[in-house]
């Protein structure tokens, strides 16, 4: 009840009626970027996690890549990095499939996916690429939904596109669309829940870190689907929230940053 009236008098009016799985749902999400300080902020706060990495492996050669990049400007946070989306996008530099990835054995520095991972059809096969292609000291970084309280019940209340379902079986997603109907629990299944399967299966690949962040920045700025909940003077406020909820955050906080190594 209270998601439907959220989406009926408060949505992002450039959201309004976009097809997520279609081609253009990238330019409008660019747009709603764009548009809304609040969000920029936010995604900000998310690309800083990924700057130990890059910094980490400044020694190493190597490519720095994003994938499903989307409408994000993670590229002007870490200088060099190649953009790639799964479909063309003007927004991309090349078309990758991340089950796939067109990249030689051990010639990557850093891989970075912001929120991507539960869009993958099959992470198994992601994660195996991703083993492949990094080279040793390599950073593997992910930033996905975290299983806390306040995530299940925003994807609930917010009559959300994806859902969360911490107990399916599997990691694979075959019946998602591109953007629509993917698990937000996958990256928490595959490093939390299934860990001992995921060290197990992938030997060259070392969980360093799992940092929990993210209370309410994300929602506060409306995110892709809502006009934000905050005025754009507000965004120190939501900084001081967040810092003053760190503590905390392994239980509210809504996300989490994966770090973890080529062995």
């Amino acid at each position: 009840m209270l998601g439907t009236l959220v989406k009926r008098y408060w949505s992002q009016p450039l959201s309004v009626g976009v097809d997520l799985d279609g081609p253009g749902a990238i330019a409008v999400h660019r747009r709603i970027i764009e548009s809304n300080p609040c969000l920029q902020a936010h995604y900000r706060r998310w690309y800083r996690e990924c700057l130990p990495a890059v910094q980490e492996t400044r020694a190493l050669p190597g490519l720095l890549v994003e994938l499903g990049s989307g409408a994000g400007f993670l590229d002007q946070v870490i200088p060099g990095l190649i953009k790639t989306e799964p479909v063309p996008s003007p927004f991309a530099h090349r078309v990758v499939d991340a089950m796939a990835l067109d990249f030689p054995d051990a010639s990557l520095r850093s891989l970075f996916l912001i929120a991507v991972l539960h869009h993958v059809p099959r992470p198994a096969a992601f994660l195996a690429e991703a083993q492949r292609c990094l080279r040793p000291g390599g950073r593997l970084v992910l930033i996905d939904a975290h299983n806390s309280l306040p995530q299940r019940l925003l994807c609930r209340v917010l009559d959300h596109y994806e859902y969360f379902d911490a107990t399916a079986p599997d990691w694979s997603n075959e019946d998602r669309g591109r953007m629509t109907r993917a698990n937000l629990a996958t990256a928490w299944m595959i490093f939390v829940r299934d860990r001992a399967r995921f060290e197990r299966e992938y030997p060259g690949l070392e969980i360093r870190s799992i940092r929990h962040h993210t209370f309410l920045s994300y929602i506060l700025s409306g995110g892709m689907s809502y006009r934000p909940f905050i005025p754009p003077g507000a965004v120190r406020l939501c900084d001081l929230l967040e810092s003053a909820a760190r503590p905390l955050m392994p239980w509210l906080g809504t996300a989490m940053t994966i770090d973890i190594v080529r062995r």
